[in-house]
């Protein structure tokens, strides 16, 4: 019962300090409005219908605060207008601070175009009286369609650099889109947004997960634990697919230097990726895995 009342009391706290922030939030439609500007602008950019499946749309509605509004509501815009939605895998979301700008980028993969918006910030703080008559193109500050298609930008790098250029800290999200074009499957996708971008490192740790779920399938009352040493980007997949973080136990990291990397992969044959457990909290018992991982191979 104790243990109760303190979570209990810590839930009420957090509220009461949350209130009179959540009490000052303007009204969430103008998000959707925006999210709405945004999927009319991209389907006269890119040529597309309501629900083409081609499509995938990437933001960071639902993570972005603008002057104190969330924006999840751009999110419920953009499936409104345009019909793109996460049930569908063609919609996502991507973590990124909460202190940075509102941005979509919209992708057509049988074009190989994409569109960049970001809001032109006097968008936020206009009156309502003033929203009607600002027009579709007048609601973003940039607004610029690129070459996405990573097979198009490699063979001719010009283009390519003219994208990088184009996206600028955002230039990521070409390569999530062309991996969602080539069929990254549901739960990768899960897994590269926590991680904001998608990296050799991230697609390892989708590699060690799908093997040892093979090796060491999960039966009742078991779970995974992962002990993460060395470290990198593949640790990021482990709390998508198999619910393990730090905070709640069942992942732990440990850093270790490249001296004692270099001597393990050696000594191995190949670089240490750390050590999976299946373990049964019954019976306090758990068969183990020390893997490793090559780069080179994996393809």
């Amino acid at each position: 019962m104790k243990n109760y009342t303190i979570i209990l009391s810590g839930i009420l706290i957090g509220c009461l300090i949350c209130a009179p922030v959540l009490a000052a939030l303007p009204d969430g439609n103008r998000m959707e409005n925006l999210g709405e500007r945004a999927a009319q602008t991209a389907m006269n950019e890119l040529g597309f219908t309501t629900g083409d499946t081609n499509v995938v749309v990437l933001t960071n509605a639902g993570r972005a605060v603008v002057n104190g509004q969330t924006t999840e509501r751009a999110v419920s815009g953009i499936t409104d207008e345009c019909g793109l939605q996460n049930a569908e895998n063609t919609l996502w979301v991507v973590n990124r601070p909460d202190y940075k700008p509102l941005w979509f980028y919209f992708y057509n993969k049988n074009s190989g175009k994409g569109l960049y918006l970001e809001p032109d910030t006097a968008f936020y703080s206009r009156s309502e009286s003033d929203l009607s008559t600002i027009t579709i193109s007048d609601t973003f500050s940039k607004n610029v369609v690129v070459t996405g298609d990573l097979n198009q930008m490699l063979a001719n790098p010009e283009i390519g650099d003219k994208t990088m250029k184009d996206l600028g800290s955002n230039s990521g999200v070409v390569a999530i889109t062309n991996a969602w074009a080539h069929g990254a499957p549901y739960d990768m996708m899960t897994a590269v947004m926590l991680h904001d971008h998608f990296c050799p490192g991230v697609s390892s740790g989708y590699i060690l997960a799908k093997y040892v779920e093979e090796k060491m399938p999960i039966t009742d009352g078991k779970s995974y634990v992962v002990i993460s040493s060395p470290t990198w980007c593949k640790d990021d997949v482990f709390p998508m697919l198999w619910d393990l973080t730090p905070g709640k136990s069942g992942q732990y990291r440990y850093a270790i230097s490249d001296a004692d990397q270099e001597k393990l992969a050696l000594k191995y044959g190949t670089r240490p990726a750390g050590i999976y457990i299946l373990w049964d909290n019954e019976a306090k018992t758990g068969h183990a895995m020390l893997l490793g991982f090559r780069f080179d191979e994996s393809a």
